[in-house]
């Protein structure tokens, strides 16, 4: 929840300083404005000792539709001098303005009110206390917050609250509020973040490589080119210069073969363009001009093929002789021993 610091109200002060005409003017114009389609409301509440020497008040700004405070001020005295006593009727401004004058802030206190002040008005309550701002809807948020701050404090209170209906522009002059956006500044931040969408996959393109590769065949096991979709695994020729011979040496020297997934497929008039995704800034193009069985991945490999190979047959014959071997001490055994 947005609050001011319990010390804290130079700006506001200052925002009630100027008494000039002009500023008069302004200020009933925007206050006739605001109550025409008011769109925040200003809470404000006295709490003064009925026993005890502590006493203060606060001002509570929410926006209606959402209940988020926008502005917060809280003043806790102590000792608390009724001379300073304020009407929660006074215009927000000049209720604020006059907290200092009730009394020493007591710090802490403040703090601990405020605490027990967030558990009573929560969103749902402001935005339910703008709806309904009447008279017995105020008494008795009056009443319940009068309790919750007794019990704080142990000390007995008379409690007084008011609301009052806000505009947007008098928030914004007295700067608690940003100036809103005008419908030209709107439209020129949507034309830009438009052309920042169309610019950014046009640079993306830029950054990006594109080398040619050649098709593997493999008419036994593979797949034709026309049923390749988008996630394949393929086996190409990675061809040409520049990119493509530091792709094919990086390759060759780290024993990899040139498999990679299929990105994308288009087909225009009789040519098929099949690109792979290399990494993320290379892009390989296979174009093919008639259907033919591509290599695909998971398919043995002839020097794997090879080796299982020359593995049984060196299984075979180290097993032929032993058993010779074998044999032979047989034979020996028998014959001389």
């Amino acid at each position: 929840m947005p609050e001011f610091d319990l010390n804290d109200i130079r700006d506001i002060e200052n925002a009630t300083s100027a008494n000039s005409e002009a500023r008069q003017h302004e200020d009933r114009a925007a206050q006739s404005e605001g109550k025409k389609t008011p769109g925040y409301l200003a809470f404000k509440f006295t709490f003064t000792p009925s026993r005890g020497d502590v006493g203060g008040a606060f001002c509570m700004i929410f926006e209606g539709k959402t209940g988020k405070n926008v502005f917060q001020a809280f003043w806790a005295a102590k000792p608390y001098t009724s001379k300073a006593f304020v009407e929660p009727s006074t215009e927000w401004r000049k209720f604020v303005q006059r907290f200092k004058q009730m009394g020493p802030l007591d710090k802490d206190l403040g703090e601990q009110l405020q605490e027990s002040l967030r558990h009573i008005l929560k969103n749902e309550d402001r935005k339910a206390l703008f709806e309904n701002n009447t008279k017995p809807k105020l008494r008795q948020y009056e009443s319940l917050i009068r309790r919750n701050f007794e019990e704080a404090t142990q000390c007995v209170f008379t409690a007084m609250c008011d609301a009052e209906p806000l505009g947007r522009n008098e928030l914004e002059r007295a700067k608690v509020l940003k100036p809103a956006k005008s419908i030209v500044e709107k439209a020129e931040q949507v034309q830009k973040a438009k052309e920042e969408e169309q610019k950014n996959p046009e640079e993306e393109k830029r950054k990006e490589t594109i080398i040619k590769c050649g098709a593997i065949v493999d008419p036994v096991r593979g797949k034709a080119s026309s049923a390749i979709t988008p996630g394949d695994i393929i086996e190409v020729m990675i061809e040409g210069e520049g990119t493509a011979a530091l792709v094919r040496k990086f390759l060759n020297e780290s024993g990899q073969a040139p498999v990679f997934p299929v990105e994308t497929v288009e087909k225009v008039n009789d040519r098929a363009y099949i690109y792979v995704r290399i990494n993320d800034e290379i892009r390989g193009l296979l174009t093919l001009t008639k259907d033919i069985m591509l290599k695909t991945k998971g398919q043995p490999e002839p020097e794997k093929n090879e080796r299982s190979m020359k593995f049984v047959e060196d299984i075979f014959f180290f097993g032929v002789l032993g058993a010779a071997i074998a044999g032979m001490i047989f034979v020996i055994r028998f014959f001389f021993m």
